[in-house]
């Protein structure tokens, strides 16, 4: 009776059918390749009974275990629960009658397309992919150290196709962990070593050990950081047959350090892989295959990160966008230290706009119609900040907030603050001109604005974060907002004073603060 041995994720299927037994190991010439490192390269030996599978355990690592107890040598039932190291299979029945019933169907669909099929295959999923390749074309016979040593100029093609095999397998990964460990993997198939590591650069431009791995049975030791900066100052790999750890003591290495260099010549890390001098000597065949083997992987390095950081500034603008004119999203996600986390003290043009008798208008309206409303209005008003350069703070109801010098300022940032707000009076008398033709109500506003100094950054909380301003300077232009009539622009004395182009004003009323020891002046704009 043929089984199937299927692991909990899905991604692996293995059909069991009477007759040899069936190696279960990590090594790709095992009958049944499970791909993990808790996974020994012969693992566990399958034999197919008529009801049942005898599972023996060949000394791996990790141990077998099933339905939670290790075991060494048992016998498998339907339904049991089957560990390999880490990895959880599941043991199915596999009906003779749906195999005969689906390659019947594919047959007959064929004949009604004047197709022959003689032989059906599964395909594998992308992971499985690689392993197939190279299975079935023998490569894996370059590097499996249980295999019958083959000519040179063999073992070399076909270690260049499975460089080839490889390159594709490392444009899959998705992030950097996970090339990395990717990276390593195909290390130890591509050569015979007993430590294989990845050091790549910090934001200070220092080698940082990423990632290790040694041979089953091994103990990791610490990396010779002197020789793998030399390969990288040098950007050359280095072939060394004395390698001892830091403190010179443990067995003499024989080591190659492979350079990441990315593209225009950008330095990424080094991969380093070491060799007991005792037992086995990287050589000179190993120093040119790494070479290759680093430079697919540096590609693959640089055009991830390339792929996360354009992700990543693509998100930042489209938040910026949300407040900042798009030119000024794009000056701030180019240089993201002009917004401190910690927040500055910066001279800013604060601006209030806020629609006179809203809530009596908005209760003769419907939610709709309010809605609407307001999305037309606010969408222009957001336009005119933009237009001018300025930074849309926020919406408060019918308010809006806007100003100019924070994060990034300029020399007229007064300037350009009071030509939007005569800019949103008028987008807005042409607003009211079209809803007056629709039967619409008509809107009203009145707008402050203030000049000074503010405290700008990030406020909210863990799960909320705004870049606003606030203080004395943002509660007196709210003030002024609140004393302007409809259609009323007012700004403050210190507001006229950074004015750098002449603008008609008349005095108005000065604003009495009560933080303040004397009133402060308030100038009306002509029209």
């Amino acid at each position: 009776m043929p089984f199937r041995l299927v692991s909990a994720d899905g991604q692996l299927s293995f059909e069991l059918r009477p007759g040899m037994p069936l190696i279960l190991g990590r090594a790709l010439s095992s009958d049944l390749p499970v791909l993990d490192p808790t996974v020994s390269r012969r693992h566990a030996e399958l034999t197919v009974e008529p009801s049942s599978v005898s599972l023996k355990d060949l000394g791996s690592s990790n141990g077998t275990f099933v339905n939670g107890a290790r075991v060494s040598d048992v016998t498998v039932r339907t339904g049991d629960k089957v560990v390999f190291g880490k990895i959880l299979f599941e043991l199915h029945d596999l009906s003779p009658m749906l195999i005969d019933d689906g390659t019947a169907e594919t047959k007959r669909r064929a004949a009604r397309a004047g197709t022959t099929v003689i032989r059906q295959v599964p395909v594998p999923d992308a992971d499985l992919t690689l392993e197939r390749a190279l299975r079935a074309s023998g490569v894996q016979a370059a590097v499996d150290e249980t295999a019958v040593v083959l000519p040179q100029h063999e073992r070399d093609r076909l270690k260049l196709t499975l460089l080839l095999e490889v390159s594709k397998a490392l444009t899959r990964v998705t992030d950097v962990g996970g090339l990395l460990e990717k990276m390593l993997q195909f290390t130890f198939r591509l050569v015979e070593v007993d430590q294989a590591s990845i050091l790549l650069l910090d934001e200070d431009r220092q080698l940082v050990e990423r990632l290790t791995k040694v041979r089953e049975g091994g103990t990791p030791h610490e990396v010779p950081i002197a020789l793998a900066q030399s390969a990288l100052d040098q950007k050359s790999a280095l072939l060394s047959d004395n390698t001892a750890n830091h403190s010179g003591t443990g067995p003499t290495r024989s080591s190659v350090c492979a350079p990441l260099i990315g593209g225009e010549g950008r330095a990424l890390g080094v991969l380093y892989v070491d060799s007991a001098a005792a037992t086995r000597r990287v050589d000179d065949d190993d120093l040119e295959f790494l070479v290759a083997f680093a430079g697919i992987g540096a590609v693959a390095l640089d055009n991830l990160r390339f792929t996360e950081r354009s992700r990543q500034d693509a998100l930042i603008r489209g938040n910026f966008e949300r407040f900042f004119t798009p030119m000024l999203a794009a000056r701030i996600a180019a240089a993201p230290e002009s917004l401190r986390l910690g927040g500055e003290r910066r001279d800013v043009a604060v601006l209030f706009s806020d629609i006179r008798g809203f809530t009596t208008l908005a209760a003769r309206l419907t939610p709709d119609e309010t809605a609407r409303l307001l999305t037309e209005y606010f969408s222009e008003m957001a336009e005119c900040v933009f237009r001018h350069g300025g930074t849309l703070d926020k919406f408060i109801g019918d308010e809006v907030m806007a100003q100019w010098g924070a994060p990034i300022s300029e020399g007229d940032d007064a300037d350009r603050a009071l030509a939007a707000a005569c800019d949103m009076i008028a987008a807005l008398q042409r607003l009211n001109a079209r809803w007056l033709s629709q039967g619409r109500p008509r809107l009203q506003v009145g707008i402050g604005i203030n000049y000074g100094e503010a405290f700008a950054g990030y406020l909210g909380s863990e799960r909320r974060l705004e870049y606003t301003v606030i203080g004395d300077t943002v509660n007196t232009a709210k003030r002024l907002c609140s004393a302007a009539l409809g259609g009323e622009i007012l700004v403050t004395g210190a507001m006229r004073d950074r004015l750098v182009a002449p603008r008609a004003l008349e005095p108005h009323t000065p604003l009495e603060v009560a933080s303040r020891a004397g009133p402060i002046p308030v100038f009306r704009v002509v029209s």
